[in-house]
């Protein structure tokens, strides 16, 4: 060739084929370039402000509940639900404040690369395009696991600390692990739109609009079933993605909690929508394989572009 490949002509060929195999023609996963990967998500995810502020805010719904609960006076708390009241730190977040730190987290993961021009210096050393989808994707993921035991961890401490030992929390892991799987809808689907607008602010407005939508939705189809006893608003409200979000860990602990515990949960307005758990856990796989299959799909067809303004 007489004339060289312009510089950016070769990055760009690079990140379209998107990986510098030794065996071409080879797909290669290299786990410890995608643990690399993870850590730098992780550790870019944490050094965002409005990361650490919703989290110290989730850290406040887990600590000043029970403060006021104390100075409510002995006699408005009946003894048998004081040994459950970690229930209401553990599952209170879970509707909102923990979705809403997986859209924080996820919204950004792929869009904020773009913005800052970094998503072309990753791609253009000697790492694949699944290597990166999947160290941005489990980095992001891993912070969101950790506030979910934080969550978990903070709330037992809390209600220990204040009203004594707390019963039943043989069932807390299976519960954590309920909620960091719930958490994939609006964690994937944040993911995605991340991934397809390639703007972090437009990425958190959109991802937040559809988990309110949701939310919202949820309530007015909740209130018109109750109303007329319509079996129509009640299946769509099912398959909102907020109803298997917020139900499949309830589904987990309920049959595992005595009366005490169930009360307190019902005295704080905790209810799951759904009724089965099988059925929840489906749909919540449904929503988040679409939303991965979608981003991985788009990501490999459309160009990694340079630093966009």
């Amino acid at each position: 060739m007489g004339s060289g490949t312009p510089l950016d002509r070769v990055l760009q060929g690079r990140t379209r084929r998107g990986v510098h195999r030794r065996h071409k023609g080879v797909w290669e996963l290299n786990i410890g370039k995608v643990r690399t990967l993870a850590l730098y998500e992780l550790q870019r995810t944490v050094a965002r402000k409005k990361v650490l502020a919703l989290v110290i805010l989730t850290i406040l719904v887990d600590t000043i509940p029970y403060y006021f609960l104390s100075t409510a006076g002995s006699s408005s708390i009946p003894l048998a639900a004081r040994p459950y009241l970690w229930v209401v730190g553990v599952f209170l977040p879970q509707a909102f404040f923990l979705q809403f730190i997986a859209l924080f987290i996820s919204a950004g993961s792929m869009s904020e690369e773009y913005e800052q021009g970094t998503a072309e210096i990753l791609l253009s050393k000697p790492v694949s395009r699944d290597e990166y989808f999947l160290g941005k994707f489990s980095g992001g993921f891993s912070l969101l696991t950790l506030v979910v035991v934080l969550n978990a961890v903070l709330s037992v401490a809390s209600s220990t600390l204040t009203f004594g030992p707390q019963l039943s929390l043989e069932i807390l892991p299976s519960v954590v692990i309920s909620q960091v799987f719930s958490a994939l809808v609006f964690f994937c689907a944040a993911f995605m739109i991340g991934e397809l607008v390639r703007r972090s602010s437009l990425a958190y407005i959109i991802a937040s609009a559809v988990f309110f939508t949701s939310q919202i939705a949820g309530i007015i189809l909740g209130a018109i079933f109750r109303l007329t006893g319509n079996e129509f608003d009640h299946l769509l409200d099912l398959y909102l993605p907020t109803s298997p979000v917020n139900s499949l860990p309830l589904l987990v602990a309920r049959p595992s909690l005595p009366s005490g515990a169930t009360s307190v949960l019902q005295l704080g307005g905790i209810n799951a929508i759904e009724s089965s758990v099988v059925f929840s856990i489906g749909l919540i796989a449904v929503y988040a394989i679409v939303s991965l299959v979608i981003t991985r799909v788009y990501f490999g067809w459309a160009d990694v572009a340079k630093k966009i303004s």
